[in-house]
């Protein structure tokens, strides 16, 4: 059974275009060749050459539609404005345009493209992922997900630095005050406090790896993983996401 679109890539590239009005551009960095035609990869950076940079991520899973819609309201509601003294924000804003449309977790070739970040060979969507990379470049990175089986917000928290988990902390807390916090012991079957999942295996233990994993093996300073849950509104989960952006922006340590 063929699959039908749900959403247009095309309509989130023209709002960002639109929302940036000059400011800065998109940058394409290469188009992504699909049996549905071709979607371009893309990257926005804000505040070039500023001294702290994060990587601010969403759409990888092409079902998790609210990452992508945040970025699009952060950037038209000018709420990246404030941060541009100091930050240089590096986006990247659909990792997964044909899911996206398609409202597939996978991609085009039915791959989860969150598990593929330790491949030799990986696909062309990881590949131009990394590209983005540089080896102790980012301060931060906050990759923007949802979660349909949780009732509640949560993160994955990982750091290079000191003061890393403070800062998750500080993110649930400015979230509980838009949604309600997943407080489960356990989630996804891994030891979690106040909606906080920091233990993590060590990276060499792991069979796979996600992009957060790689962005520390680049030795980012702190790696979020940001969950909202799908089945809440997408205005609230926008607005936590908002908020919890705001947060690791504002108090992320030095």
């Amino acid at each position: 059974m063929s699959l039908k679109k749900k959403r247009d890539h095309e309509q989130i590239i023209q709002r960002l275009k639109s929302s940036l009005n000059g400011v800065a551009q998109i940058k394409t960095l290469r188009q992504i060749e699909t049996p549905s035609g071709n979607y371009p990869f893309q990257s926005i950076t804000l505040g070039d050459n500023n001294s702290r940079h994060v990587l601010v991520s969403a759409g990888i899973h092409g079902d998790e539609p609210g990452g992508v819609e945040t970025i699009c309201a952060f950037l038209e509601s000018g709420k990246y404005k404030p941060f541009l003294s100091q930050w240089e924000i590096t986006i990247l804003p659909c990792i997964n345009p044909y899911g996206f449309e398609y409202d597939t977790r996978e991609n085009h070739n039915n791959k989860d493209l969150n598990r593929l970040f330790k491949d030799e060979s990986p696909l062309p969507e990881v590949v131009l992922t990394q590209s983005i990379f540089k080896p102790s470049y980012f301060d931060l990175t906050l990759e923007l997900h949802e979660d349909c089986d949780s009732d509640g917000y949560y993160l994955f928290q990982k750091s290079n630095k000191p003061g890393g988990l403070e800062l998750g902390y500080k993110i649930i807390d400015a979230v509980k005050n838009i949604i309600q916090v997943n407080l489960n012991n356990e989630i996804d079957d891994i030891k979690a406090d106040a909606g906080v999942i920091h233990r993590l295996k060590n990276a060499n233990e792991m069979e796979w790896w996600p992009m957060a994993i790689y962005s520390l093996s680049m030795n980012t300073g702190h790696s979020f993983t940001l969950e909202t849950p799908t089945n809440l509104p997408l205005t609230t989960r926008i607005e936590a996401h908002l908020s919890a952006i705001e947060t690791a922006l504002n108090e992320c340590p030095e």
